[in-house]
């Protein structure tokens, strides 16, 4: 799904108090596995940053795959 399709009020990247990275959110839950929010960010998801070395490694590696299996 590329970032023209995702609505930044429901998924994206955000780093949440307490993490050491920023994690990739979609219904609450980092794709990773390993975070959950409670609530959404009230400014919205980071979008197209994908790349950043901020970025938890294993939320990468997932969107990677998605974006293979897409195309």
């Amino acid at each position: 799904m590329s970032a023209e399709q995702v609505d930044k009020n429901v998924e994206g990247w955000t780093w949440t108090h307490g993490a050491r990275k920023w994690h990739y959110y979609r219904e609450w839950r980092a794709i990773c596995g390993g975070m959950l929010l409670f609530k959404h960010p009230a400014e919205g998801y980071e979008l197209n940053n994908d790349n950043s070395a901020d970025n938890c490694a294993a939320c990468k590696r997932k969107k990677a795959q998605e974006a293979s299996n897409a195309g």
